[in-house]
């Protein structure tokens, strides 16, 4: 049986700022013959329904996923940290089910373009949560305007946005925790993580991130994606421009922008 073996990537070079995402495909391969997609000139998707069949499929992938600052992070370590921050979200609230999911509960999530912010926003999908993407550009007023329009309920961020976040996150009865570092592909961090838990109750429309527009001409409005509207963008990009795993992508945005 065919299964999709690689997830969304994207390239960003924000001024001295530079971030990498490899492979952008969604490619289908036959087990014995891995290595043959590397040469493949058309990838298809269709045996995925989901954003996080995907990411199933890349877990364990070793091979790199993006760069940050001169720094490489492959697949594993972006998927096994987001398993690791999904534990803090799972002492989150009372929205937690019986299977440990959180339900549809809306979280926060305020980073730079970084291995971060991408681990961060798959954790929140790792259980069953909606990840809302704080822009940094907004003064304090939009940040709390979004965080009750989206019943924000707790905020992820790096440390260099804590202290703002805790006090957005205080004056809206939200939790606040920090993101751990990704580890790198050069770093002697050992990983201990043997299984990574998916929450298994997310459907196809089950509301996966809520966007927010610039809020230019009027306070921000917030647009919801579902878990298969991701991947049907993906799948219509991978098909319309052929992509294939030598590809690299420049993107100067947020990286929440790639969905717009």
């Amino acid at each position: 049986m065919n299964k999709c073996s690689s997830f969304i990537t994207i390239l960003h070079n924000n001024f001295n700022k530079k971030i990498v995402f490899f492979n952008y495909f969604l490619t289908h391969y036959n087990p014995p013959f891995i290595s043959s997609f590397h040469q493949s000139r058309r990838f298809s998707a269709s045996g995925c329904r989901t954003s996080m069949e995907v990411v199933k499929e890349i877990a364990n992938h070793g091979s790199i996923a993006l760069k940050a600052d001169d720094k490489s992070y492959a697949y594993h370590h972006l998927v096994s940290s987001a398993s690791k921050i999904s534990l803090l979200l799972s002492n989150h609230d009372q929205k937690l089910d019986n299977n440990k999911s959180l339900n549809g509960a809306r979280i926060g999530v305020v980073a730079k373009p970084c291995a971060e912010f991408v681990a961060g926003v798959l954790a929140i999908w790792l259980n069953g949560g909606v990840a809302v993407p704080l822009a940094l550009s907004y003064p304090e007023a939009e940040l709390l305007h979004v965080m009750t329009d989206s019943d924000v309920s707790m905020i992820l961020s790096t440390e260099d946005h804590s202290e703002l976040m805790q006090k957005v996150a205080a004056k809206t009865a939200a939790r606040f925790s920090l993101i751990p570092n990704v580890p790198t592909m050069t770093s002697q961090t050992v990983d201990n993580q043997k299984e990574i838990v998916f929450a298994n109750n997310i459907k196809d429309d089950d509301p996966a991130l809520i966007l927010y527009t610039s809020g230019t001409t009027g306070k921000p409005k917030g647009v919801v994606h579902t878990h298969s509207s991701i991947l049907a963008q993906v799948k219509t990009l991978s098909t319309a421009w052929e992509y294939t795993s030598s590809d690299r992508f420049l993107h100067c945005l947020p990286l929440h922008h790639i969905l717009k």
